[in-house]
């Protein structure tokens, strides 16, 4: 079958358009290094997408001047440092997460803020390698639904909470609520299925039903339990900002070494987000859940077994 000029054009054209968008975020996306680097990136676009619920937890969690805090699945940092400001010089703010790599952009990024009050430590929520009674507050932006053993994990935050301290969560809120979330999930699982013995995806979904997350905090020991609904508008200045928001496993689908799949799945992207495209980008409804516990005071616990006796 002979190539004309036209296929050829066309088939760059293609490769151009591809490119403009896995280039968008640094290529494709092998090693967890790039993905944290591409996602550290994404700061600025973060603050835009969470900061009015980002700012809702960290009042939730009603910090002070000198109190010291713990971020659960810190990733990159970006609530951390601001809590960090929030409890000034006399406090300090402990950055976990399982990814070593995201905590090292953490630590960059404070010490280029001059948060010195600031630290990073590669922890496993499930264990948490701290004294008990350490922490005035703890803080998870998007990372608590992530974790397999949600329960263990929240009552070893309980554990390291002192009396009177108090847990404040974001979780995603259900799928339906998040169209441009589910959105990418739904398009590469058409395209490619799923392989036999593939390792499931985290679900990001896990406590989207408030009932479901409020229960877990009381068996987990909270008290004065709450989970608020905040409901948001996602911005996206382009597709390619929408694209390096679905990130990594986007991008690796997207690179084929053939142009025409991912041309193919591109355009079917394309024809999915146009609902939400108008002449100031891609505007969609989202929704996310702001849960509350508070460790109960000993106060309270010495009022309850005296009167138990």
């Amino acid at each position: 079958m002979r190539t004309t000029r036209e296929d050829s054009a066309s088939e760059t054209e293609r490769k151009r358009d591809l490119m403009s968008v896995i280039g968008d975020t640094g290529t494709v996306f092998q090693r967890e290094q790039q993905q944290v680097a591409a996602w550290d990136h994404l700061s600025e676009l973060r603050q835009q997408l969470y900061g009015a619920a980002t700012w809702q937890m960290l009042a939730a969690a009603d910090l002070h001047p000198g109190d010291q805090v713990l971020d659960i699945a810190a990733g990159t940092g970006d609530q951390s440092r601001l809590a960090a400001r929030l409890v000034g010089p006399e406090g300090c703010v402990l950055a976990t997460d399982i990814s070593q790599e995201a905590l090292q952009v953490a630590a960059q990024r404070a010490e280029q803020e001059g948060l010195s009050t600031m630290t990073t430590r590669a922890m496993n929520a499930e264990q948490l390698d701290l004294p008990e009674n350490r922490y005035d507050a703890v803080i998870s932006r998007f990372g608590l639904m992530l974790i397999p053993n949600i329960q263990q994990a929240l009552s070893e935050i309980r554990r390291v909470l002192k009396p009177g301290g108090r847990l404040t969560a974001l979780v995603w809120s259900k799928p339906e609520r998040n169209p441009l979330f589910t959105l990418e999930e739904t398009i590469l699982t058409q395209w490619q299925g799923t392989e036999e013995g593939e390792e499931p995806q985290a679900d990001a979904f896990r406590l989207s039903d408030a009932a479901l997350f409020a229960s877990m905090l009381k068996q987990a020991g909270f008290q004065d339990m709450q989970v608020h609904v905040i409901p948001l508008t996602f911005h996206f200045p382009s597709f390619e900002a929408l694209m390096a928001w679905w990130g990594s496993p986007w991008k690796e689908a997207l690179a084929t070494p053939d142009a025409e799949p991912g041309w193919r799945l591109l355009e079917e992207a394309r024809r999915a987000v146009r609902p939400f495209a108008g002449p100031q980008g891609i505007l969609a409804p989202a929704e996310v859940l702001l849960g509350v516990g508070t460790k109960e005071a000993r106060t309270q616990v010495k009022q309850e077994k005296e009167m138990n006796r």
